[in-house]
């Protein structure tokens, strides 16, 4: 997912020490956060409401073609999947009731609730998912997460336009009956069906709407536990909570307000005068709410901080050049003066909060060098000028238009200056805008983020694939491309990680990103949530069940 995630490519808004001071801090997560010390700041004054702040206007809220974090936030309140996850990211029934699974895994069946409609009175069935999952895998709809479709037996294959849609692995035995066929064995294929791309979609409404489906609140449909009331673009999204939701009795939140303030120090200043119940802080800010005394929440959102590469570039072709960039940047120095927690120097892509064989996959690997080593780097850089043929070389970044991004924008344009003598043009821009020159490889290099989608390490490495839709960078390497395909295919786990750590090995040699930070997110809560706060690093932010303090 997107930061621009910031999983997973995680919208960015930029924000690790021994082996255990890492698990202990990038493991971490916050599901609980009632907190008996009574708050100085007793939070907004509308009765079964909270009022978050969401930091930029969500893109777009088509769930077919949605890749960022902030969408996906929105998502999670207003669509619901087959399957959720609850506070310990386990997966639990949500439009499926149950379901039973083949020997071979091959199939599974999901039997849905009948009693769920859409916001426009339509029931909520097993057709519904046909659609949005076909919809996903049609070459027009050019869907960046199309890949994911491919778990489906001919998902691939009807993507790339070789089988017909009748030829795809999932159909409707009945309304309430989901048949699914898998291409593979796949370990975590329940866990992917918790995420966003994977929701239903109302064929009727999309029908209706067109292209403007998920443009404006009254521009779509919803059958989630909120439904969206009011889009005031590029200020507030209103949610309601959805009286024909089935679980609606444990739901206490009548209404979230979501505002988009990206300034970091407004948005702090509106918590303190009432106006927000839950904020982000930036480093400078965690200190100034300690010397208030006030508790800070942590937790680790999964995601890796890097700088993609746009090797369509032909200086960033060059992987001296990437090298020389990449070990250039001084990372525990832009952790202790930018981010100011308890973020940790990126040591591989995938970042802790994925599982290996028997522990964390990041301890399988092991440390691999990304670390600052300026004579490193000034030799990689001498080669890559001889190799170019150039005296001198001159390259843009593109980083959102906030003032934590700019701020990091200034740290890499100084180190990259200071230490290599490399030119480095900001170019600051609003986030959707960025997304926008993403897509179109339009950039030289960006600070992105990518958070994960579900728990395996293929949710970090197989964006590496050449074509994938999040393959900004437009990397491409047929060992690697061999190597997953081993991967979707290898029953035997042990081997499967060994290749899983090869593929791992291959992004850290190659670096067409360059790994900068493994974030810890910070945070503070109004006194008037008493908990029911879901942040972790596969929900960033899940509000369903919070609870107000009496």
């Amino acid at each position: 997912m997107k930061y621009m995630k910031l999983k997973k490519i995680i919208a960015v808004i930029l924000l690790l020490t021994s082996t255990m001071a890492i698990l202990s801090s990038c493991g971490k997560k916050n599901t609980n956060t009632t907190d008996n010390k009574k708050s100085p700041y007793p939070g907004t004054s509308e009765d079964k409401s909270i009022t978050v702040n969401i930091t930029s206007e969500p893109p777009e809220m088509f769930s077919v073609t949605t890749t960022d974090a902030t969408s996906f936030i929105v998502l999670r309140h207003i669509l619901e999947n087959l399957v959720t996850l609850d506070e310990n990211d386990k997966v639990i029934p949500g439009v499926a009731k149950e379901w039973t699974v083949s020997e071979d895994e091959l199939e599974y069946t999901f039997y849905l609730r009948d009693d769920m409609k859409w916001s426009n009175g339509e029931p909520v069935t097993a057709h519904d998912f046909v659609f949005a999952w076909t919809s996903l895998l049609t070459p027009s709809f050019a869907a960046d997460y199309a890949y994911f479709g491919y778990v489906f037996k001919n998902g691939k294959a009807y993507n790339e336009g070789k089988v017909g849609a009748d030829q795809l692995g999932f159909k409707a035995i009945s309304d309430y009956e989901l048949q699914v066929t898998l291409e593979n064995p796949t370990p975590y294929f329940l866990d992917t069906l918790a995420f966003g791309v994977f929701a239903p979609l109302n064929e009727k409404a999309y029908n209706e709407f067109g292209s403007a489906y998920g443009t404006d609140a009254d521009k779509m449909v919803y059958n989630g536990p909120f439904i969206m009331t009011s889009w005031e673009h590029e200020s507030r999204i209103v949610l309601e909570k959805n009286p024909d939701y089935y679980d609606k009795d444990k739901i206490e939140l009548e209404k979230i307000n979501m505002l988009m303030i990206n300034d970091s120090n407004a948005a702090l200043n509106s918590f303190k005068v009432g106006e927000l119940d839950i904020v982000g802080l930036t480093g400078d800010q965690v200190q100034l709410m300690k010397n208030e005394n006030y508790p800070i929440h942590s937790y680790s959102d999964g995601s890796t901080f890097y700088l993609e590469y746009n090797l369509q570039n032909p200086y960033l072709a060059n992987q001296n050049l990437r090298k020389a960039i990449t070990y250039a940047i001084d990372k525990q120095a832009f952790i202790d003066s930018i981010v100011k927690n308890d973020s940790k120097v990126a040591t591989s892509f995938t970042s802790p909060a994925i599982h290996g064989l028997n522990d964390n996959f990041y301890m399988e690997v092991g440390k691999l060098a990304t670390e600052f080593d300026l004579e490193l780097a000034k030799d990689h850089y001498n080669k890559a000028l001889e190799e170019l043929n150039v005296d001198k070389i001159t390259l843009s970044l593109i980083i959102d238009d906030n003032d934590t991004a700019v701020k990091n924008g200034a740290f890499i344009q100084e180190q990259l200056r200071a230490n290599l003598g490399l030119e480095i043009n900001i170019e600051p821009m609003p986030f959707k805008s960025r997304l926008s020159r993403m897509s179109n490889k339009d950039f030289d290099i960006v600070f992105a983020g990518w958070g994960p989608d579900y728990n395996d390490p293929l949710t970090f490495l197989d964006i590496f694939e050449t074509g994938n839709g999040n393959n900004h960078g437009s990397y491409s390497n047929t060992e690697y491309d061999e190597l997953l395909d081993k991967v979707r295919v290898e029953l035997d786990a042990k081997k499967r990680f060994e290749y899983l750590t090869e593929l791992e090995k291959i992004v850290m040699d190659d670096l067409p990103v360059g790994p900068i930070y493994w974030r810890v997110k910070d945070y503070v809560l109004s006194g008037k949530i008493e908990s029911g706060v879901i942040r972790t690093a596969f929900q960033d932010l899940n509000l369903k069940y919070v609870k107000l303090a009496k």
